[in-house]
């Protein structure tokens, strides 16, 4: 019986001992996983940030190449448009001359506008409009 003995003894201290034990070994676990999960969570967030970042670049990269696009497009316009003003303008002086030497009256053309055209922005072309009374 001394091992029931001995077992009744040191049964209440040792279960304290190893209770304590169990539960800083179950608490350091648990900081160790929840380090994890908020290295994982921190790393999911990292992510997502370069995911958005990656489609803001993205969208602006579309976004200046349209712009350039356009930009081209209105370029190539206004070199063609150019040429086509010159033309018409070479035209009318050719029919100014030949009706000069014919003794014919000059056929009256309608002014061209000045070339290159000056844009106006929409709100001062309807403010400009309403104030004409148009």
């Amino acid at each position: 019986m001394g091992l029931l003995t001995l077992w009744a003894a040191w049964s209440g201290p040792i279960g304290v001992v190893a209770g304590y034990g169990g539960a800083l070994l179950r608490a350091r676990a648990q900081m160790r996983r929840d380090h994890l999960d908020a290295g994982a969570q921190a790393l999911q967030l990292v992510a997502s940030y370069q995911r958005r970042e990656a489609q803001l670049i993205a969208e602006r990269e579309r976004s200046l190449a349209y712009e350039m696009d356009a930009r081209a497009r209105a370029r190539i316009a206004a070199d063609v448009l150019q040429v086509v003003h010159v033309e018409a303008i070479s035209a009318r002086l050719r029919c100014h001359d030949l009706e000069m030497r014919q003794g014919l009256p000059l056929t009256d053309f309608p002014l061209f506008p000045d070339f290159p055209f000056r844009e106006i922005p929409p709100s001062q072309e309807a403010h400009a409009s309403s104030a004409t009374g148009g």
